[in-house]
């Protein structure tokens, strides 16, 4: 059983391996090249859905937020305001009020409680701005949100001190501006999602008059990673295989699957799926190639495992990537008859490996009730032999008993009884 378990836990490695290329785009890896524009923008793809292209980017402005800054304060923990509220507005007429306490009534109070209100559009922050030595405590308001839709109007500070709170200076919010194949484009973000299908854009830096080429290709090195995987997991099961029947008069075949005819026509079929011709494209089309993985750099060695060329595979790839991808990936490639094969084998309830651990639990049960009823005859045997025993022990105290009567009576003369009872 537990040799069968080692062999079961391999093909846990080779499932996943599968799932990472059971279908065309699930099989194929993308990368970006950015040249020049590495340091503006940067990237992400969706492979399953991103495109293979070239796209020339120009990075026209950023997009900023509003942002405004107040007049100076000598001490930013002084309550002078008074209580009240502020009333913040944004371009769409989105209205929210936060309320400000006596205790709140200081610069620090006023930030602590436009924070602590989740409705608000913004954030404040207290800053210290030396260059106003005498009143250098300001009150910093950041939009949460960018782009010029998010804009947020004056606040209204209706509070109740002696102390004005105003506006000193104030950014309005903006749009960011790109440029793709020279078609401009506005978006209220620097994280853009679905920029183009499958592929998401963060804009880092604003560079304008400075186009630069942002081209999506295959990784033809992740991709032969796949196929690497795949080979070494099928030698894990090979070399599995291969060990069991490989014995000689030495060898304790009681303890391996030595000449078990199961593991012989897994071995069988796994070794003509690696050979088999695969349809490097749709059924019904014309020249459709056929492709041989043993063409393609998978080889088996003479010990009866596969080796991977992977410079032969990249090689080959490069010229012709969507016909071998088809014939590894596609619904009629290599991973779909893997699959099928290894369906009969992990399928719960009447695969072959369900069937075969099921067969070894129950020889351990017939083992395990074998060793049950021996032990129970055992036991008989045991109580049978202390009975017996106690028997004799009991005959054995009546007989010293007959003896010490005898002497007693004989007066002490019962040195030839004594004898006689081997006393």
């Amino acid at each position: 059983m537990k040799l069968f378990q080692e062999f079961k836990s391999k093909f846990s490695g080779l499932d996943k391996a599968l799932s990472e290329m059971n279908s065309f785009r699930k099989f194929r890896e993308l990368k970006v090249d950015l040249g020049d524009g590495a340091n503006l923008v940067s990237v992400t793809l969706d492979k399953e859905k991103a495109e293979v292209g070239k796209y020339q980017l120009e990075i026209g402005q950023l997009a900023g937020k509003t942002s405004l800054i107040s007049n100076g304060f000598e001490d930013p923990n002084e309550a002078t305001f008074g209580p009240g509220y502020i009333r913040l507005e944004t371009e769409g007429g989105e209205t929210t009020q936060v309320s400000i306490n006596d205790k709140e009534s200081s610069l620090r109070g006023i930030a602590s409680a436009l924070n602590r209100d989740l409705n608000a559009p913004l954030r404040a922050s207290v800053i210290k701005d030396s260059s106003q030595p005498e009143a250098p405590w300001k009150l910093v308001l950041s939009a949460k949100k960018e782009g010029s839709g998010n804009q947020i109007q004056t606040p209204d500070f209706n509070l109740e001190g002696g102390t004005e709170i105003s506006i000193e200076d104030q950014h309005d919010a903006q749009n960011a501006t790109v440029s793709l194949d020279g078609f401009p484009i506005e978006t209220e973000s620097n994280d853009i999602t679905e920029f183009l299908q499958g592929v998401n854009l963060h804009l880092k830096q604003a560079s304008p008059d400075h186009p630069f080429v942002m081209s999506i290709t295959e990784d033809y090195q992740k991709v032969s990673g796949k196929v690497k995987n795949i080979v070494d997991q099928l030698n894990q099961v090979l070399q599995f295989i291969v060990k069991q029947n490989s014995v000689d008069e030495k060898s304790d075949t009681t303890t391996t699957f030595a000449g078990d005819t199961s593991l012989q026509s897994m071995e069988y079929q796994l070794r003509n799926a690696i050979q088999e011709g695969f349809l490097g494209g749709e059924p019904g089309q014309a020249n459709v190639p056929i492709i041989h993985l043993t063409d393609l750099g998978v080889e088996f060695e003479k010990t009866g495992l596969l080796t991977f060329k992977e410079d032969k595979f990249n090689k080959i790839l490069e010229k012709s990537f969507d016909a071998i991808a088809m014939g590894i990936s596609g619904p009629n490639g290599f991973a779909f008859r893997l699959r099928s094969i290894l369906d009969g084998y992990t399928r719960l309830g009447n695969g072959m490996l369900s069937i075969k651990e099921q067969g070894i639990r129950e020889r351990i049960k017939q083992i395990d009730n074998q060793i049950e009823d021996k032990t129970r005859l055992v036991e008989q045997k045991k109580q049978q032999i202390v009975d017996q025993f106690s028997k004799l022990e009991s005959s054995l105290g009546n007989l010293q008993r007959q003896q010490q009567q005898l002497s007693a009576s004989l007066g002490g003369g019962g040195g030839s009884v004594s004898q006689l009872l081997g006393g």
